[in-house]
């Protein structure tokens, strides 16, 4: 029932078991061992007992089902977990972080971002247009004098400006204007007469105050590609964040197998213990007393496996969603062979804190936000200066009855146009842009903060994490020599049942022992190798040693 339990929490077809005793139905279990299919019988070595006065022979046997207990139901496997959880596909930590960086939906949405940025900053890049204006005008104009029409003036009116604007501020402006005017009149004292009129006109404006210079010719180019490389930023930090992810869900992945595989072994140590024991009573020298306690033990020792099995199999669905992997009918279970072993790298916390500034996506980000809002302020501040603007207006013109004449009046500079102007506009107060000014300042205040608060969170965050290498790397040590004391125990406590001064209960209580040492022993190093990924993900190495490169 506690199967079904948990397959019902994970929201998994129901499997049905009744009094689970045997580790018969676990061979069906889609994660008992590598290619997901039956799990292979283990064997251990323990002491065949053998007649009184000589050693006890240590001999390799295969462990075997415990007898049906006399009275009770007998397990039976309604649900076969292979049928709908199908075959566990086998895979490695690159092909889980291609996967991943291929197909997350935060890391396209940060390259979308990016292209965004890169837009906007060729949207800033208009103010090297050139701009090109033309218009054409005609019409007729008729003169009164009391009441009759006396004159009638016809027009063509065309004019070309080119202009851009240049580094300084300013704007160069090219006009060019052709006028032509037939003016006709019902008196003999006029007459009719006939216009032609050109101008060629180079036009140059600059501001002498506010908005001059190139700082502020620059400033939209400027935010766009800082909005630019913030987005970068972005997009790296959530590679590091996924990548980070991926990683610790394939640990923990590890561990459940791992956990599975101690449980599995100690499991075939009580199955052992059992045939010793049989084979002890059949003898006349094991009172039958001693086998329920072994019974037990393999009943649990087999109901931790099966959950084992169902931990597994929740962890291979957590690290399918965080790598980007399908969900789905025989798309269920992963199956993943890792090295637990440890390095004794010596980790320097100054540097590494050190580093992990440098490297920081959150801490760039802000610089860039920095550099943003300064240049804010700097225009808001220019806005609180007068606009002073000075124009120059230099050129030719050309008018007389044929167009030819005019056009050579023109080329020969017969007539020059020379106008010059200032221009002033304040407003007094600028309350508006003083408090904006302000506002930005205030902004730039608050990046400060949240830098020193970011660099706060870096440097505990990575104490903590060379923290717990250190007190893992300790753990295994320790762990590692409580499991060589727990299988010195054993071989004593089944020496001295085998003389009949200890009880199954003993033999029992040690081969626990070195289950929880083993189990201790593989969380340390997950814990080892987690904290190495929380390390490598605050320094930024996490993606090159992954090798992951980002364009």
């Amino acid at each position: 029932m506690r199967l079904a339990r948990l397959a019902a929490v994970l929201g998994l077809a129901p499997v049905v078991l009744t009094n689970v005793a045997h580790a018969d139905v676990l061979h069906h279990v889609v994660f008992a061992q590598a290619g997901g299919g039956s799990a292979p019988t283990p064997t251990s070595t323990v002491p065949t007992p053998t007649a009184p006065g000589k050693p006890a022979t240590p001999t390799p046997t295969p462990a075997t089902s415990a007898p049906a207990i006399p009275g009770q139901p007998q397990p039976v496997a309604v649900g076969d977990l292979a049928a709908w959880a199908g075959s566990s596909t086998e895979t490695g930590l690159p092909g889980l972080l291609e996967s991943s960086i291929a197909n997350v939906p935060a890391l396209a949405g940060a390259t979308i971002d990016i292209a965004i940025a890169e837009a906007r900053m060729q949207q800033a890049m208009s103010r090297d247009d050139w701009r090109v204006q033309s218009s054409l005008n005609a019409g007729r104009i008729t003169g009164f004098v009391g009441g009759l029409a006396l004159t009638r003036n016809t027009f063509v009116t065309m004019s070309v400006d080119v202009s851009r604007q240049i580094s300084t501020g300013g704007t160069l402006t090219f006009h060019a204007q052709g006028q032509w005017t037939r003016s006709t009149s019902n008196s003999d004292l006029i007459g009719d007469q006939t216009t032609w009129y050109n101008e060629i006109f180079v036009q140059f404006n600059q501001p002498l105050l506010r908005s001059r210079g190139k700082y502020l010719y620059e400033a939209n180019l400027r935010r766009a590609e800082l909005a630019r490389d913030a987005a970068a930023l972005s997009r790296r930090l959530a590679a590091i964040q996924q990548v980070q992810a991926v990683v610790s869900a394939y640990w923990d992945l590890v561990l459940a197998e791992r956990q599975v595989a101690i449980s599995q072994q100690s499991l075939a140590l009580a199955r052992e213990r059992l045939r010793v024991t049989q084979i002890g009573t059949d003898g006349g020298k094991v009172p039958r007393s001693e086998i329920p306690a072994v019974q037990q033990i393999i009943a649990t020792r087999e109901e931790e496996v099966l959950s084992g099995e169902l931990a597994v199999l929740d962890r291979s669905i957590t690290l399918r969603r965080a790598a980007g992997m399908p969900i789905g009918a025989g798309e269920l279970g992963l199956r993943v062979a890792q090295d637990l072993a440890i390095d004794d790298t010596t980790w320097d916390l100054g540097q590494l804190i050190e580093n992990a500034y440098t490297a920081s996506p959150e801490l760039a980000q802000l610089a860039k936000q920095d550099a943003s809002a300064t240049i804010d302020v700097e225009v808001t501040e220019n806005g609180l200066l007068p606009r002073l603007d000075a124009a120059i207006t230099i050129g030719p013109t050309g008018q007389a009855e044929k167009l030819g004449t005019a056009l050579e009046q023109t080329v020969k500079l017969d007539a020059m146009t020379y106008i010059g102007s200032l221009t002033l506009d304040h407003d007094l107060g600028n309350d508006d842009v003083r408090g904006l000014a302000r506002e930005n300042k205030e902004q730039k205040r608050r990046l400060a903060v949240s830098a020193q608060d970011i660099k706060y969170q870096i440097a505990t965050a990575m104490a903590r994490a060379v923290a717990q290498l250190e007190l893992a790397r300790r753990r295994v040590e320790l762990s590692r020599r409580a499991i060589d004391l727990a299988n010195e125990n054993i071989k004593i406590e089944s020496d001295r049942f085998n003389l009949g001064k200890a009880t199954n209960f003993d033999v029992l209580n040690r081969q626990e022992d070195l289950r929880q040492a083993e189990l201790r022993q593989a969380q340390a190093m997950i814990d080892w190798h987690k904290a190495e990924t929380s390390v490598q993900a605050l320094t930024g190495d996490i993606l090159t040693l992954n090798g992951i490169d980002l364009p």
